[in-house]
């Protein structure tokens, strides 16, 4: 264990600071706190709010080189009266499906199966899941049979998926088409949204308030009994994601409860070291996760203080202020004596991208966590907890400028072989390890080198363009949110994805774009950038 480390955990004056971090006591107040946590996460269990949808009709794929991964509509109609058609209904949505048969001219002297395919994308309905491998279960493709026994009747399907299209395929369609006939098709669609308390936003033209309509639609779909990740996989609330959906969510439908139960839920479900989980389920009952990643963790504190300041709330604060100081010892493990981050057992992600050097990105987020701890712990006059680790915010920045900084090229570098990625100079911008001209010269410098290692995701580009606003470059980082998330809305996006690749509409980090996630939490950026913009100064 290293001297600074042993020293925080102890809570003893740690040497050469001279300042005492009183962590003592600590673990015992988490330990006595998290059965009320979870009590309280689940007292703020919300009402899903439902709205009954139909059709708008029926649909025809076809193939079209020019369009979103080479498929379109052609046709449309109303046909159900045939082996395979596919419903449209008119927007995506989170919730459940339901149909009505009736009686044909000839009993039904057979159980009538019926296959259905749920997609957010035509690829979806009309591809093939098992055509290409992935590492994820293929339980995630939402296709099911049903067989059915007795007609007349109305049938609802008892699984909630995430849809715009369902495909329903008759197997033996000559047998039974005179035995029987769809009498309607709905869906019920839920959420924790109440559209009552979305805020009015004021944009400068059509596109911007198109981009920002999308973007909610996606946040309205991923807030169910807390923010889901995506309606349809994983279908959990994830730590990263959740920072970006609150944010969001107080420039719209400021469900601030919604917040407070998905915070809750990470604490009351942090692990035997008190570590919070970066990810945790509500169904059957509340459980976490197997993850832990090391750059979420780093941001319960930001997320908590965000929460703070958006809420006015400051007695959940002070009551989960233990826990959030927790994670300021644990996200120091990984830092050596002096100031770097060197390697960690956990998981670290910042994005999808397997060749991303992740040493510098990861020193910006932890350093970002520790100044957000410390912004807490301010706000809620505890700044004694933590003044000493103030001088280590100042080690980790001067390792950073000695150590990742490419003084020659303006930018930084990551690694032994001083790779240049936008991860890099993102979390160094945001973290305040560069300020000013530097600020802006390493993002701007580092987007022009060829083989740049540019995001992946949404969720890394959200804190690309944080990174421009920050460093006062709010033009470009205007011009790049509508760049990028136009991209996906100009390909028929009606919820945003969660990987998006603008020269590769087959991207997906599983290897098959089938399973992907085409309404995203961590893809709602624009109802909150766009938002915020327009907002008179705070």
């Amino acid at each position: 264990m290293k001297w600074w480390l042993f020293a925080l955990s102890a809570g003893l004056a740690v040497a050469g600071f001279g300042v005492e971090l009183s962590f003592d006591g600590v673990d015992r107040q988490i330990n006595e706190r998290k059965p009320g946590w979870l009590s309280k996460a689940e007292a703020l269990r919300p009402t899903l709010y439902r709205e009954t949808l139909k059709p708008v009709g029926t649909v025809k794929v076809v193939e079209d080189a020019q369009s979103f991964q080479r498929l379109k509509i052609g046709e449309t109609g109303n046909d159900t009266a045939t082996a395979d058609f596919i419903l449209d209904f008119g927007r995506h949505l989170t919730g459940y499906f339901r149909f009505k048969l009736k009686a044909g001219s000839n009993p039904l002297d057979f159980p009538l199966r019926l296959r259905f395919v749920f997609g957010e994308t035509l690829a979806e309905v009309v591809g093939n899941p098992d055509e290409k491998p992935t590492g994820l279960s293929r339980a995630w493709f939402q296709d099911e049979v049903v067989n059915i026994d007795f007609i007349p009747g109305e049938v609802a399907l008892p699984r909630r998926y995430a849809f715009r299209y369902v495909r329903c395929v008759v197997p033996e369609f000559n047998r039974a088409k005179q035995k029987f006939s769809f009498d309607g098709f709905s869906a019920e669609a839920v959420t924790s949204a109440n559209p009552i308390n979305l805020a009015e936003g004021r944009f400068g033209n059509e596109e911007e308030r198109r981009l920002d309509t999308i973007a909610l639609n996606t946040l309205r779909d991923c807030m169910q009994t807390m923010f889901e990740d995506g309606p349809k996989r994983d279908r959990r609330l994830w730590l990263g994601d959740l920072r970006l959906q609150a944010l969001a969510n107080y420039e719209t439908y400021r469900n601030f409860n919604l917040v407070k139960r998905c915070l809750y839920l990470l604490a009351g479900l942090s692990d035997q070291d008190n570590m919070v989980r970066t990810d945790c389920y509500d169904q059957p009952s509340p459980h976490r996760g197997d993850c832990a990643i090391l750059d979420y963790t780093a941001l319960y504190a930001s997320t908590l203080l965000e929460y703070l300041e958006a809420s006015g709330d400051r007695a959940t604060a002070e009551d989960l202020w233990p826990i959030a100081l927790k994670q300021l010892q644990i996200t120091l493990r990984d830092v050596d004596e002096n100031g770097l981050f060197k390697k960690s057992p956990m998981w670290c992600f910042i994005d999808w991208d397997s060749k991303l050097d992740r040493q510098a990105p990861e020193q910006g987020v932890l350093l970002y966590g520790l100044k957000r701890t410390i912004e807490l712990a301010d706000k809620l006059g505890r700044r004694d907890q933590v003044a000493a680790v103030e001088p280590l915010v100042q080690k980790m920045v001067t390792a950073a400028r000695e150590s990742l900084w490419d003084a020659e090229r303006k930018l930084f570098v990551s690694g032994p072989d001083r790779q240049v990625s936008m991860a890099s100079q993102i979390w160094m911008v945001l973290s305040g390890a560069v300020t000013g001209q530097d600020a802006k010269d390493c993002l701007l410098n580092a987007a022009k080198v060829p083989d740049v290692r540019k995001p992946f995701t949404p969720y890394l580009r959200n804190y690309w363009i944080e990174a421009l606003d920050v460093a006062g470059l709010r033009d470009t980082a205007r011009k790049e949110l509508l760049e990028y998330w136009g991209g996906m809305a100009k390909r028929g996006a009606d919820t945003f994805w969660e990987g998006f690749v603008p020269e590769d509409d087959f991207f997906s980090p599983y290897g098959n774009h089938l399973i992907n996630s085409y309404c995203h939490a961590w893809s709602c950026a624009p109802c909150y950038f766009l938002r915020r913009w327009a907002a008179p100064a705070r």
